[in-house]
C-alpha cells in the first residue's frame, strides 16, 4: 500500500467515507467538531453504524486538543461515543472492510482541512477478521458515553477553572475508575528502556519529553499500557508478586518476536518499577523482604 503524506490523507478518507455503507468507526486521540462535523458530511444518511473512540482527558480539553463539544455533536448526530484515556491510535474504518492507519488525528492540523497542518503520514489497508477483532477488544474496554455520563463530564468540566495554572488536570474518581482495560499482550516498546534515575530526555514509552513536570509525567505512566498490565496482573494474582514471579508473569506477556530473553525482561521489569517508586505510584507498594522485591496493590 502507498505511504501518503499531508496533503494526501483528507482526500483519501473523505474518499472512503464517501464510499461507507454499513459502518463507519473512527478512532482518534484529539479529535475537534469542525473536523468531525467535516467528515461526517461525507457519510451517506443510510449508513446505520457510526462510532468514534477519543481519549478526551480533562487535560486535552483545556489545552484545546480536544473541544468538550464534540460529545454533544456526535450523539446529536447518530453515533456512539467512546473513551479510553489511554488512547494513542489514529485509524478511520469503513464497512469493517478498509481503513486508513496513520499519525492523522481528527483535527484542523492533522487532516490539514484549512490547507495547513502536521506533517502527516499514513496507509490505506484492507481490515480481516483479526484486526476487527482488536479494534473491537479496544472498544469493549472503553466507557460508552450515554446521557448521564454526558451530565457527569460536563458539570466536572464547568467546574474547571480555565486559567488556572493547575498542571495536570483530571477527572475525579468516580470517572477515572470506570476505565479498566484488561490489558494481557505487551510489546517491549511498551515498557521503559532505562530506569526512572537514567530516563533519556524523551521518554520514548509514555512519547514524552522529560522535561516535563513530575505530575503529567506521572499522569502519564497511570496510563501507559504497561502500567495497567501492572495493575492487572497484581490484581489477578491475589494482589501480591515477588520479582521472580512478575518476571515470568512480564515475559508470558510479550509478544515480540523474537521474545526478549528472561534477562533483558528481568531489566525491563526493573526499570518498570523504577517509576513506579519514582514517581510515587500510590496504588502500588514494593519493598524487599527475604532479599527479593515484593510488588503489591495497596488497598483503597
Amino acid at each position: 500500500m502507498p505511504i501518503l503524506l499531508t496533503n494526501e490523507i483528507l482526500a483519501a478518507v473523505t474518499h472512503e467515507l464517501r464510499n461507507a455503507n454499513e459502518s463507519v468507526q473512527i478512532i482518534s486521540a484529539y479529535c475537534k467538531e469542525k473536523s468531525i462535523e467535516k467528515l461526517d458530511e461525507c457519510i451517506n444518511k443510510d449508513v446505520s453504524e457510526k462510532r468514534i473512540m477519543i481519549r478526551f482527558r480533562l487535560d486535552d480539553l483545556i489545552k484545546g486538543s480536544t473541544d468538550f463539544s464534540i460529545l454533544e455533536y456526535c450523539m446529536s448526530n447518530m453515533w456512539k461515543v467512546y473513551i479510553r484515556f489511554d488512547l494513542h491510535a489514529k485509524t478511520y474504518i469503513v464497512d469493517n472492510k478498509r481503513g486508513f492507519i496513520g499519525s492523522a488525528n481528527a483535527t484542523n492540523n492533522g487532516l490539514n482541512i484549512n490547507g495547513h497542518g502536521n506533517m502527516e503520514m499514513g496507509t490505506l489497508v484492507d481490515i480481516d477478521k483479526t484486526d476487527l477483532d482488536k479494534i473491537n477488544r479496544l472498544f469493549r474496554d472503553a466507557i460508552l458515553v450515554d446521557n448521564s455520563m454526558f451530565e457527569k463530564l460536563k458539570e466536572q468540566y464547568n467546574r474547571i477553572d480555565k486559567n488556572s495554572c493547575q498542571s495536570s488536570p483530571s477527572w475525579d474518581k468516580s470517572v477515572i475508575n470506570m476505565f479498566t482495560p484488561k490489558v494481557e499482550t505487551l510489546f517491549s516498546h511498551e515498557l521503559p528502556e532505562s530506569s526512572f534515575e537514567n530516563r533519556n530526555e524523551y521518554i520514548e514509552f509514555l512519547d514524552m519529553n522529560s522535561s516535563k513536570e513530575i505530575e503529567q509525567i506521572k499522569d502519564a505512566f497511570r496510563w501507559s499500557t504497561v502500567y495497567m498490565w501492572l495493575l492487572g496482573t497484581l490484581e489477578k494474582n491475589g494482589g501480591c508478586l515477588y520479582f521472580g514471579g512478575l518476571t515470568e508473569k512480564l515475559h508470558n506477556a510479550l509478544i515480540n518476536d523474537p521474545k526478549p530473553y528472561r534477562r533483558d525482561v528481568k531489566v525491563l521489569l526493573s526499570n518498570l518499577l523504577t517509576y513506579v517508586e519514582g514517581l510515587g505510584m500510590e496504588e502500588v507498594m514494593i519493598d524487599k523482604p527475604n532479599y527479593s522485591q515484593r510488588v503489591q496493590l495497596v488497598k483503597a
